[in-house]
């Protein structure tokens, strides 16, 4: 824990150094770029890198009725990738894992390439064809690429504003069992204030480029403004859902989910902003009798900027709930891995409960905007059985170092 404090507190020393310097932060978000021309028919070669630096500590109450507390450190995400832009509305865009962070059991830390995040071609007929002109966007594309529910997941890893995610967005999640995003097919038109997209994407699994050698998603998402006449600087609301169509025998994303949606409402005024998501869907059909079943919940997420680009207040409250009494996933990132190490026993449950409160209060501080910051915060965590099981009761602090170009 002192190895990594100290870590952390001279890599913010040294960055803060850097953003002294005469237009670093210009630097940070142009530095990827290594070619720019708008007279040939490359039109932009970009490089992008993220690393995320992050240290946690669990402190609660498991399933046993015990109490227990653990301490990690460890780089959360390391991504690596490019993107590459043709003068005729193409794109080449892809992003790989080098990290994922700790293994939960044994605490090692493997950096190689765990997996593609995006790896995908798209070409935007709104930029290369005059017919279609009238649009703000016209996409088609293929490849492996993020479906995107709930607020949290609206927004990239490198610019979410909690350290974690709620545990019910990441329920709502359609990826595979190594945190992979699919592959599929869409198409996305914009135009003034809505922008609709659908796809079809594959169920299968693999760290590369899957295949379509199991079963289907259909995926949509629609994001309509109305910002006009509110009074407001931004009001927008975003719908998105899913359908998976596979058997017992194949693949399957979100932890084999039969379907999942969000409605999402975004506000922003002034220094204040909340972002708020409600939601549900249907697990399994294939899971046994105890964790099948539908599940619903929501979240609420009112911010403040106490210092204009530099200091934010985030805060968040979560609630899930299932119709079968293990139908909702301890999802604490600690909490499962002080279970995984023998710290905590979670075996009552299985680490399962029907119903979980989530609150979370954090500072995030922006030496560069979203390119460089420190992001801080505490979650509560109250997850139970309605015939009155406790999994987990108990507080995590945790802060994480995130720089990406």
């Amino acid at each position: 824990m002192r190895n990594s404090t100290f870590l952390i507190t001279t890599a913010a020393l040294a960055f803060n150094s850097l953003v002294t310097a005469e237009e670093p932060c210009d630097t940070i978000q142009s530095m990827g770029i290594i070619y720019d021309s708008k007279d040939s028919a490359v039109e932009q070669v970009k490089l992008f890198g993220m690393a995320q630096y992050q240290i946690g500590h669990v402190d609660g109450t498991d399933s046993a009725g015990k109490s227990f507390s653990d301490t990690h450190e460890e780089f959360r995400r390391v991504w690596l990738g490019g993107d590459v832009k043709f003068a005729n509305g193409l794109l080449f865009k892809t992003v790989l894992s080098v990290t994922q962070g700790e293994n939960a059991a044994t605490g090692d830390q493997d950096f190689e390439f765990q997996h593609f995040r995006n790896l995908y071609l798209s070409y935007d007929l709104a930029k290369a064809n005059p017919n279609f002109s009238g649009y703000d966007r016209f996409e088609i594309g293929y490849g492996r690429r993020s479906l995107k529910l709930a607020d949290e997941w609206q927004r990239s890893a490198y610019l979410f504003n909690p350290v974690e995610r709620s545990p019910f967005s990441n329920k709502l999640w359609p990826t595979d069992e190594g945190g992979s995003h699919p592959a599929g097919a869409w198409i996305r038109v914009a135009q003034g204030k809505d922008d609709v997209q659908i796809g079809l994407f594959s169920t299968s699994h693999d760290d590369t480029f899957p295949g379509w050698d199991d079963g289907t998603v259909v995926y949509s998402e629609w994001t309509h403004d109305l910002t006009d006449g509110s009074g407001l600087d931004l009001m927008e609301v975003v719908f998105s859902g899913y359908t998976q169509s596979a058997d017992a025998t194949e693949d399957k994303l979100a932890r084999g989910n039969e379907w999942g949606s969000s409605a999402i409402l975004r506000l922003h005024n002034g220094p204040w902003e909340f972002h708020s998501t409600i939601g549900g869907g249907k697990n399994s059909e294939f899971n046994n009798a105890n964790r099948d079943g539908s599940f619903w919940g929501m979240t609420f997420m009112p911010m403040k900027w106490l210092v204009e680009d530099k200091v934010k207040f985030v805060s968040r409250y979560q609630y899930q709930h299932a119709s079968s009494v293990e139908g909702i996933r301890l999802n604490s990132r600690y909490a499962r891995s002080a279970g995984a190490r023998g710290k905590a026993d979670m075996s009552l449950s299985g680490g399962r409960g029907d119903r979980h409160h989530n609150f979370y209060m954090g500072i995030n501080y922006y030496f560069c905007g979203d390119n460089m910051k420190i992001v801080s915060g505490i979650d509560y965590d109250d997850i139970e059985t309605h015939n009155g099981i406790n999994v987990f009761k108990g507080w995590t602090a945790s802060s994480a170092f995130r720089f990406y170009f």
